[in-house]
């Protein structure tokens, strides 16, 4: 089992950085690129709320995959999205989804400009940070049922340490500790918050974690 989870690390690359470029829609709005050729999964969907650092999906090259965050500089409501399928191919630079950085766009949405994701930051004492799951799925804490959880509370956790697994539609992606700079580069778990084997929303807090 160990060697599993060392396989999981390693196919976990360093988190890239999205591209951007001004969008055709103009306005301010912004559309959000792919930084390399590879299987896109996991967008966020119409109406959430993007900042800097924020997770917008998995770009997975040669059977690695890594999370895509947003540059520093741009926020908005996602109000497009241009790849819709599961585990699409996209090239360097194709269209992944459309920003718009102003909040009234007309789209339902639990998230407002200026103001953290409710769900993701509720009962996050001051200094502590939280995990939320990229999207809806079932929410796992160990590889097996017959193996100890990823993490405990009290357990130490860099960049790209597994914490936990979320199942969509039999696809298991790895929830990884992001580390710096959105989080202390070496952080202890604090509490676990979602209990294991259940069901998960997008934006809900997964795991609480302090500075170590």
């Amino acid at each position: 089992m160990q060697h599993k989870d060392t396989e999981l690390i390693r196919l976990i690359g360093e988190p890239k950085t999205c591209l951007v470029r001004e969008s055709d829609e103009k306005d301010g709005h912004f559309d959000v690129l792919a930084p390399a050729v590879g299987l896109y999964d996991l967008p966020p969907a119409p109406g959430t709320y993007v900042t800097p650092g924020s997770f917008v999906g998995y770009l997975t090259i040669m059977r690695r995959y890594y999370h895509l965050l947003i540059p520093e500089g741009h926020h908005g409501v996602v109000t497009h999205l241009h790849v819709r399928s599961r585990r699409e191919r996209v090239e360097y630079g194709q269209i992944l989804f459309t920003v718009s950085p102003r909040a009234e766009t007309g789209l339902v949405s639990e998230f407002k400009a200026g103001e953290p994701e409710k769900t993701a930051t509720q009962d996050v004492p001051e200094g502590m940070f939280a995990i939320v799951s990229p999207t809806d799925g079932i929410f796992y804490r160990r590889p097996n049922p017959q193996a100890p959880p990823y993490v405990e509370p009290g357990s130490k956790v860099t960049q790209g340490t597994v914490l936990a697994l979320v199942e969509v539609m039999k696809c298991f992606n790895p929830i990884v500790y992001p580390g710096e700079p959105e989080y202390p580069a070496v952080g202890r778990i604090a509490r676990v918050v979602a209990a294991d084997a259940t069901e998960v929303k997008h934006g809900s807090t997964l795991f609480i974690v302090e500075p170590a």
